[in-house]
């Protein structure tokens, strides 16, 4: 595994944002390629060192037909009505702990629309904290509704300076 370089600064922005009681999240925005998804991954096994429990979601373009698609991993079997299959995805995410939870959410902008229901109820309930990466801006309306339910802090994600790339090579 490659160590974590160049990117103290962005490490200590998310620390500083997760910790913080008024703040729901933090939304990582950057190009594709420029680590969004490292980086998160890195908060998500600090915060577990720190005591918290992680999920860690992906939003693909081919899960985004498919209703709580990033999401069958806690989806309950058998269950087809679409209330109780959110409450119990939405509970497995959150509840099945007795540790606070961090929610990732790697490419969040691919999601469909269900599933970031599912975040936004997350957020909204403050049942979990959140950290997502989107590319670029966020764009479609549920997923900026979703923003507004909550208050997050918002770090732009910028490349690796010359000299970082050359330090971590």
């Amino acid at each position: 595994t490659w160590p974590l370089a160049g990117r103290a600064e962005e490490m200590s922005v998310i620390r500083a944002a997760l910790s913080a009681p008024e703040v729901s999240g933090i939304l990582l925005c950057g190009a594709a390629g420029v680590g969004k998804s490292r980086i998160a991954r890195q908060a998500l096994a600090t915060a577990e060192t720190h005591g918290h429990e992680s999920r860690w979601v992906v939003g693909t373009s081919a899960a985004q037909t498919i209703p709580l698609g990033a999401f069958t991993a806690w989806a309950t079997p058998g269950v087809t009505d679409t209330i109780q299959l959110v409450r119990g995805v939405i509970d497995a995410l959150t509840t099945s702990s007795a540790r606070p939870v961090l929610l990732g959410v790697d490419d969040v902008q691919l999601l469909d629309e269900l599933s970031i229901f599912v975040v936004h109820q997350v957020v909204q309930r403050g049942a979990a904290k959140v950290l997502l990466t989107v590319r670029d801006e966020p764009s479609s309306a549920a997923l900026q509704e979703m923003l507004k339910a909550g208050q997050f802090a918002r770090l732009d994600i910028q490349p690796l300076t010359l000299d970082k790339t050359t330090a971590l090579l």
